[in-house]
């Protein structure tokens, strides 16, 4: 097994005019003038409506098909609860813009929230993995054993009569009855052959975004005040890409002494003699038409022999990519030696050879 411990997920947003909160008890009030402004009050009565009222609504099915930001105006929500609370922490969950997070498909945003009762007065008790992800994925692939090539990037991944074709960027080709691409949709866009046309025409509708994260000790991108840092920092800043800090000391139970902060997208970077990582990741992108999309992949799985695996798939968590690497392991035939619940089991479109000699191959980042 792998090793667990708890975690804590804060929230805080700064303001460049140094308006400063956090979901900290000695947080809510990090500004002591706070206690004094009745907008300051109206604004937390107005998370409560909010909590009540979305809760209330996907409870009774009564959320159409529309976007967040169009739900949030039907109800009169203020620019005030907008700014500085849902879309900072919608923003800050699934690394976009706070602009276009009035997109996301309104339903599936509050189901979020559900699942993780982030409408609720009592949160859940978060943990997280000892060590970081690194500890699961070296676990993984001890399992694997030589079965898991790594360096093998591949080409391209194409029919060959009643087979798939996978061939790697060294000239090699492999033949599969089935194969598994486990990878960003935009790079599973790319290694599909041109004649998986429908596979093809909704990927590109599955959009990710590109961000750049420092790994550094500098302050600066944390709150002003002590009182309102969390482990999770919306910094505010003058263009509209998500700046946000995690505070690696607090998420990951991490010695206080020495600082470790991870931010994205921040307008000033940290300090040179302070930073010691700078790369660029890519989150994926949610909205109507890539919520459609997925839909309907999820529906078509086994399509042509081609299985989707990735956290693109669901929310865009970890867990998200297990369950739709499950979800195509198990249809495959697969086991697990648990019981793997709200997995969607698909029969194949296609026939597969008899069970014992079929071959799978599983492409993945």
């Amino acid at each position: 097994g792998v090793a667990t411990e708890a975690s804590d997920m804060s929230f805080a947003v700064s303001n460049p005019d140094g308006y400063e909160w956090a979901s900290t008890l000695n947080g809510i009030f990090a500004q002591r003038r706070n206690l004094f402004r009745p907008k300051f009050h109206r604004f937390w009565r107005t998370i409560l409506k909010f909590n009540d009222l979305a809760r209330a609504e996907l409870e009774a099915g009564k959320i159409d098909d529309i976007s967040l930001g169009s739900w949030l105006s039907k109800h009169g929500f203020k620019q005030d609860f907008l700014d500085n609370y849902i879309l900072p922490m919608g923003g800050a969950i699934w690394s976009t813009p706070e602009a276009e997070m009035m997109d996301y498909p309104a339903r599936s945003f509050f189901q979020f929230f559900e699942n993780h009762r982030l409408m609720h007065k009592e949160r859940p008790k978060w943990r997280t993995v000892s060590g970081g992800s690194r500890t699961y994925v070296k676990a993984v692939s001890e399992l694997l054993g030589d079965r898991l090539k790594l360096s093998h990037p591949v080409a391209k991944v194409g029919p060959f009569g009643d087979k798939v074709r996978v061939e790697f960027e060294n000239g090699n080709t492999e033949l599969f009855d089935d194969v598994i691409l486990a990878t960003h949709s935009d790079t599973t866009l790319n290694l599909l052959d041109e004649q998986y046309e429908d596979q093809r025409f909704l990927l590109s509708s599955a959009r990710y975004r590109p961000n750049m994260i420092y790994l550094h000790r500098d302050p600066s991108l944390m709150p002003k005040r002590k009182a309102a840092w969390a482990s999770w920092n919306v910094m505010k800043q003058g263009r509209p890409e998500m700046c946000l800090t995690y505070w690696m000391n607090r998420l990951q139970n991490l010695p206080k002494e020495k600082p470790l902060f991870v931010t994205l997208n921040p307008e000033t970077p940290p300090r040179p003699d302070l930073t010691f990582a700078t790369m660029e990741k890519a989150h994926p992108q949610f909205d109507a038409p890539a919520e459609a999309a997925v839909r309907t992949l999820k529906r078509d799985l086994g399509k042509d022999h081609i299985w989707l695996a990735g956290a693109w798939m669901g929310s865009g968590f970890h867990e998200d990519g297990l369950k739709a690497g499950l979800s195509c392991a198990l249809s495959l035939g697969g086991r697990v030696p648990w019981t793997a619940e709200h997995v969607d089991i698909v029969t194949p479109q296609t026939t597969t050879p008899e069970s014992g000699k079929v071959t799978i191959g599983a492409v993945s980042s």
